[in-house]
């Protein structure tokens, strides 16, 4: 409640000011095309964040980190960040080390995978700028609030999609400014029921669909939103509002291969979590080879090297389905003909592992 009355209000006119100074200082931001960004879309917990982080190891690709969401959307912003970063070196670096004693408790908090202030996150966080996201259901864990967004087009109005993504639209226009030349990489599975709304605002867009068993990405989800709900609250049961989130599961499945599977091969692919986390080289050069781009001798090391870290992976968690209220066969037999659509031809398999 303090954070909504007090520090919100401040944040928000810190953020607005910047947007200002922008329009004063570095106006020929404004003359910069528009992107057309590569969307990773799908299901929570179906590998976008390892897809997202791997495919930013190539110089060629741009996106924004958590610093550049919450503290710098405006490129007036990030000049003055740097810059008292840069005096903060000289006088023993308290900037740095408080943001890294920040991100040690982030991740105590938040154990799903590592993140911090200089990681690429979901840029759709910058909804939270405006007040409007599906990400707030982490905090306000009421159903009714997070049915527009779990189908975005259809229940969210015409005169909000387009506020909220042209307001998107200008913030990666300023990414874009700062980084000429490279192209956009956005990972956020909440734009999976927005596809319609993107393909509007990005007419060349491309999109890369992950696609992961249900017996797996289910409970992993159940469980991802359950930490959530612990972090920022105290819900008596373990896991709360499991019929939330399969439904939000099923619809976000369904809805963009419905819309996305007429679209040409260089803007459409699908990509099945089990390969990408058994062969990442092979699945990411699926992916330079259809949507056209150049894999470097420097990248190629790269992924060789991440394929053998895959093939070494032995982490992971299992769940107690019978604890969520959810059971294997049910789950299989529930989403088998959405799977056959995808034409992925999955095969049988009991574990569950962990990989995002």
């Amino acid at each position: 409640m303090l954070f909504l009355f007090f520090a919100y209000p401040i944040w928000n006119i810190y953020i607005r000011l910047g947007y200002y100074l922008d329009n004063l200082i570095f106006s020929e931001f404004k003359q910069v095309q528009y992107p057309d960004p590569v969307f990773i879309i799908g299901n929570y917990r179906s590998g976008s964040t390892f897809l997202h982080r791997l495919l930013l190891r190539d110089q060629q690709f741009t996106c924004l980190k958590a610093w550049e969401i919450y503290f710098s959307p405006a490129i007036t912003q990030r000049w003055f960040i740097r810059l008292l970063n840069r005096i903060s070196r000289r006088i023993g670096n308290p900037i740095g080390k408080f943001v890294d004693a920040f991100d040690r408790s982030l991740n105590d908090i938040y154990a799903m995978h590592k993140t911090g202030m200089f990681t690429y996150e979901q840029d759709s966080q910058v909804f939270y700028h405006i007040w409007s996201s599906y990400n707030l259901f982490a905090a306000f864990p009421f159903p009714e609030l997070a049915k527009k967004y779990i189908y975005y087009d259809q229940m969210v109005p015409d005169a909000q999609r387009r506020k909220e993504f042209t307001y998107y639209r200008d913030v990666i226009k300023r990414q874009m400014f700062l980084h000429p030349g490279k192209q956009y990489i956005s990972k956020n599975p909440d734009f999976s029921p927005a596809v319609e709304t993107i393909k509007e605002f990005f007419p060349n867009a491309k999109f890369i669909n992950l696609v992961r068993p249900p017996e797996q990405m289910i409970p992993s989800t159940v469980n991802l939103w359950a930490n959530n709900w612990r972090a920022y609250g105290t819900p008596e049961e373990s896991y709360p509002l499991v019929d939330i989130l399969e439904e939000h599961a099923k619809h976000w499945y369904q809805y963009p291969h419905q819309q996305l599977s007429t679209l040409p091969p260089d803007r459409y692919l699908v990509v099945d979590f089990r390969k990408l986390v058994s062969n990442p080289k092979r699945e990411i050069e699926r992916i330079y080879e259809q949507f056209g781009f150049e894999f470097s001798a420097e990248y190629h090391k790269i992924m060789e090297e991440e394929t053998i870290k895959s093939r070494n992976f032995t982490g992971g968690n299992s769940y107690s389905l019978s604890e969520m209220g959810l059971d294997i066969e049910e789950l299989k037999q529930q989403y088998k003909s959405i799977l056959e659509d995808y034409n992925l031809n999955l095969p049988e398999r009991e574990d569950y592992t962990e990989r995002t």
